[in-house]
């Protein structure tokens, strides 16, 4: 109820009370607050124009942004209460002043956004309330602006800090992806000593008369492109989306691999993919790191695997027990639209959740046709953070076995590497 509302019942409750109990003072406390209220009302004059600046609208992850506030009071003496409502934004130094008559004052305050991701900028709600505090009025001041909120490098040093998981390490620590020759002719020479003969061209030195070597092109000369999933199952998450830590992973390793390698970038999601050149330079991980704000849906649960496949007719049978389609779905169709891009054989590092493994096995199938790919999988079963009851605990079992399965196809067609919440770059770089 509102102050002057208040006052009014007040007035007519005393009025009323003067007039039962035939007793002139409650009657005239009452008239007494009518005749109040009605001049307050007469001289209240609430007006007020004003502007929000913000300094910047691209921000690192818990990084400050100054906002200038400034009002004018274009009406009576007035208190200025301004209230931020950006629940993704924390708010500094942001209190209520005094405005006199035509007066104009600026005040700066700070906001924080809470989270990596892009966000609108709600306007500024401002309550401009008479010197009385009998009345107000609502302003809202700025317009929605958007924001975008990339990683910070400290949390990239504290993810690194993370354990790591022991079956990555156990599986993996042999094995190497880059570092080698690739299949691709680059010339032909004549033979020198100390090469091997294994390369030697038979054809080519029977054609010329001389032993004749074939020369590849190394692994270093090939660009890296990652492959990151930003599709709304990578976004799910109770505490911690997926995309959070893909994010993480995704620019450690560029970090790791631009020393060497020409390295980019594809976003995709369901419909569309962001294209990042291939560039080996210092503001190449720079440009890689502020286009990696991609925001997570906190709160929903993902578990989701959808799997269609030109399997043997048993394979069929028994993936179509375990893994029900759903009718309808439009699939991955950004994951295309990247590979489409790369015109040249690079290496291809994907990294996706699987929730829609129909379509990234058939993209990974086309590239590996062109290009050396490798997988790495953010497994959702070790991403869940909620309670675990008798029920949750058969479904969790369920979709262990339908990814076991999945994952074995993939390994199939080339590596692929289960990944839990702690694995980082520690590891994964024995791989690649």
């Amino acid at each position: 109820m509102k102050r002057e509302d208040f006052l009014f019942t007040l007035a007519f409750l005393l009025i009323l009370e003067g007039y039962l109990g035939e007793n002139i003072a409650p009657a005239l406390a009452g008239l007494f607050i009518v005749i109040y209220l009605y001049s307050s009302r007469m001289k209240a004059e609430i007006s007020i124009e004003g502007r929000r600046i913000l300094s910047t609208s691209r921000l690192e992850e818990g990084e400050k942004a100054k906002v200038v506030l400034e009002v004018e009071n274009k009406g009576k003496s007035v208190f200025i209460k301004p209230i931020d409502e950006n629940e993704d934004f924390g708010v500094l130094g942001l209190e209520g002043f005094f405005l006199k008559e035509g007066e104009k004052k600026g005040i700066t305050y700070w906001i924080r956004p809470k989270k990596k991701g892009k966000f609108i900028l709600k306007p500024l709600k401002v309550i401009a309330e008479d010197e009385r505090g009998l009345y107000f009025r609502e302003f809202h001041i700025g317009e929605e602006t958007e924001v975008d909120v990339y990683p910070s490098v400290d949390s990239l040093k504290e993810a690194v800090k993370a354990d790591y998981n022991l079956r990555l390490s156990e599986l993996y620590k042999k094995s190497k992806y880059m570092g080698y020759e690739s299949l691709d002719l680059k010339d032909l020479r004549e033979y020198q000593h100390g090469d091997d003969f294994k390369r030697i061209d038979w054809k080519a030195t029977a054609r010329l008369g001389e032993l004749i070597i074939r020369e590849f092109l190394k692994e270093s000369d090939a660009d890296v492109y990652i492959f990151l999933d930003n599709t709304r199952e990578m976004r799910k998450g109770l505490k911690k989306a997926k995309i959070d830590y893909a994010s993480v992973l995704a620019l450690q390793i560029a970090g790791n691999l631009i020393k060497k390698y020409k390295v980019g970038m594809i976003i995709y999601d369901d419909v569309n993919a962001k294209v990042i050149k291939a560039e080996k330079n210092s503001k190449q991980l720079e440009i890689i790191r502020r286009s990696l704000n991609l925001k997570g849906e906190q709160g929903l649960m993902s578990l989701r695997i959808d799997f269609d496949l030109k399997f043997s007719d048993k394979a069929r049978d028994f993936l179509s027990k375990i893994l029900p389609l759903r009718k309808g779905r439009r699939g991955t169709k950004g994951i295309f639209e990247g590979l489409a891009m790369i015109k040249q054989p690079s290496f291809l590092i994907f990294i996706t959740d699987l929730s829609n493994p129909s379509d990234v096995y058939k993209a990974i199938a086309q590239a590996r046709k062109a290009h050396r790919v490798l997988l790495l999988s953010p497994n959702p079963i070790l991403f869940y953070s909620g309670k675990l009851d008798k029920e949750t605990l058969k479904m969790l079992y369920e979709r262990y076995l339908q990814r076991e399965e999945i994952l074995r196809k993939f390994n199939a067609l080339v590596p692929t590497i289960d990944l839990g919440p702690s694995d980082y770059l520690k590891e994964i770089v024995k791989v690649i």
